[in-house]
C-alpha cells in the first residue's frame, strides 16, 4: 500500500455538541498520528459559542471541509457532485467512509465514477424486534426496503460499534458477516483518567458541590429519548422516600428540548437546590470527576461514548440496554444495566450504591480495570485502519 494515505469522511450534518462528532474528532486525532489524512464532507455544521473549540479542532484536524448548507445525499446537484468529485481528485482520496447509512446513496454514486471503495458505520441503533415488523404491514414493508437499501448500496465494509449492531446486521438485515467488522468506540485516556482528591475537590468546588453531596450525572443530548423523565421521576420518589439523603443530579448537555425538560424538571421546587443544568460542556471529564455515579436511561443509542468516558473516570454506570449496554456493563459487577422505563429499579439501583460505599469503590475499580484496554483510541484507529486497507484490497 502507498505511503500516501487519505480517507474522506461521509457525515448528513455535523452537531458540534453531539456524540458522533465527539467520536469524529478523537477517531481523526488516531488517524492522523498513524499518518493518515482526513478529508471532511458534509451537510451542515451545528455549533454554538460552547461548542466552538470542537469547531475549530475539526478544522484543524482535516486536510479540507466541504460543507454544504442544503445536503441532500440522493439529490445532490451537479455542481456539488463535482466539487466532490475534484476534491477527491485533489487529495487522491483512497476510500470513504459514510458515518450514517444515509450517505451510502452518495458513495455508491461515487464509486462509479471513481473505483473508490467505501467503509459504513453506524453510530445509532433504533431496533425493531422481529416480531413487531411481522404483524405490521407498514413495518414490514418499512424494513423491506431499509434491507435492500443496505444491500444494494452496500459499502465493503459495516463497522459495527456495539455487539447489538453486529447482530442486527447479519440477523435482521442479512449482511454476510465477513463484511463486518466489530470496532469498538475509543477515547483518548490520556485526558480521560480517574482524579486525584485534588481533582475531585477542585471539580465538585467549581460546581458548588459538597463532599456530602451524592451526585448522580446525565451526560446527553437533553432530548427526551435519553431518559431525563425517568431520571427526574427517580430524584423525586427517592426524595419522597429519603428525605435526608445527600443526592444532587447534574445534566450536562444541550438540546432543542432543554426548556421542556428543565420545566418538567422544576415543576417540584425543592428540585432548584438538587437539580444542576450545565448546558454544553467542553470539559465533560471535569463533570465526570465531580461525580459518582453516571445514569443513561435512553432509549436509542449506538454505544453511547459517555459511559465509557465516564468509566474511565472513575464512576459507576447505571444505563439501560440500548445498543452497547453489554459491551460496556457487566451487570452487577462494574455497573447495573436496568430495564427500559423502570422507574423502580433506577431508584433502586441509584439508593444501592449510595447506601452501600463498599459496593460502589469495588464497581468503580472493576470499571477501571474493565476499560483500560478495551476502549481506547489506539485499538479503535487500528480496526479502523485495517477496515480501511480491506476495502482499498478488495
Amino acid at each position: 500500500m502507498e505511503s500516501h494515505k487519505t480517507v474522506a469522511f461521509f457525515l448528513n450534518r455535523v452537531d458540534c455538541n453531539d456524540g458522533i462528532t465527539s467520536h469524529c474528532e478523537t477517531l481523526i486525532r488516531g488517524l492522523r498520528n498513524a499518518g493518515w489524512k482526513v478529508v471532511l464532507i458534509t451537510g451542515k455544521v451545528g455549533f454554538d459559542d460552547n461548542s466552538l473549540k470542537r469547531l475549530q479542532a475539526l478544522k484543524e484536524l482535516s486536510e479540507e471541509w466541504i460543507v454544504f448548507d442544503s445536503f441532500n445525499s440522493i439529490f445532490l446537484s451537479l455542481t456539488s457532485f463535482f466539487k466532490i468529485l475534484n476534491a477527491i481528485n485533489y487529495h487522491r482520496i483512497q476510500v470513504f467512509h459514510a458515518h450514517g447509512y444515509s450517505m451510502l446513496f452518495l458513495t455508491f454514486a461515487l464509486k462509479i465514477f471513481t473505483g473508490i471503495k467505501c467503509v459504513a458505520t453506524s453510530h445509532l441503533l433504533n431496533y425493531i424486534r422481529l416480531e413487531e415488523i411481522r404483524e405490521n404491514k407498514y413495518l414490514k414493508f418499512k424494513h423491506f426496503l431499509f434491507q435492500t437499501y443496505l444491500k444494494v448500496l452496500s459499502p465493503k465494509i459495516f463497522i459495527a460499534i456495539s455487539s447489538a449492531i453486529e447482530q442486527w446486521l447479519i440477523q435482521d438485515i442479512g449482511i454476510p458477516d465477513n463484511k463486518i467488522k466489530k470496532i469498538f468506540n475509543g477515547i483518548d485516556n490520556k485526558y480521560f483518567y480517574p482524579p486525584s482528591d485534588r481533582e475531585r475537590q477542585e471539580a465538585r468546588a467549581k460546581l458548588q458541590i459538597t463532599e456530602q453531596d451524592f451526585v448522580v450525572t446525565l451526560v446527553g443530548r437533553l432530548q427526551w429519548n435519553k431518559g431525563h423523565k425517568i431520571l427526574i421521576d427517580a430524584a423525586n420518589h427517592i426524595k419522597r422516600s429519603n428525605p435526608k439523603y445527600h443526592f444532587k443530579y447534574i445534566f450536562a448537555g444541550s438540546g432543542d428540548q432543554r426548556e421542556e425538560i428543565e420545566k418538567y424538571a422544576f415543576e417540584n421546587e425543592e428540585n432548584c437546590q438538587t437539580f444542576l443544568f450545565l448546558g454544553y460542556v467542553n470539559e465533560p471529564r471535569n463533570v465526570y470527576w465531580a461525580s459518582d455515579v453516571i445514569v443513561l436511561p435512553s432509549q436509542a443509542e449506538g454505544f453511547a461514548l459517555v459511559i465509557v468516558e465516564s468509566m474511565t473516570c472513575g464512576i459507576v454506570p447505571i444505563r439501560t440496554p440500548a445498543a452497547g449496554a453489554y459491551d460496556q456493563i457487566e451487570d452487577g459487577q462494574n455497573g447495573f444495566i436496568i430495564p427500559f422505563d423502570d422507574l423502580e429499579a433506577l431508584s433502586s439501583r441509584l439508593l444501592q450504591l449510595y447506601e452501600n460505599t463498599n459496593l460502589r469503590l469495588q464497581m468503580v475499580e472493576n470499571a477501571l480495570k474493565y476499560s483500560a484496554n478495551k476502549f481506547t483510541i489506539e485499538s479503535m484507529t487500528l480496526g479502523t485502519i485495517s477496515a480501511y486497507e480491506e476495502a482499498i484490497a478488495k
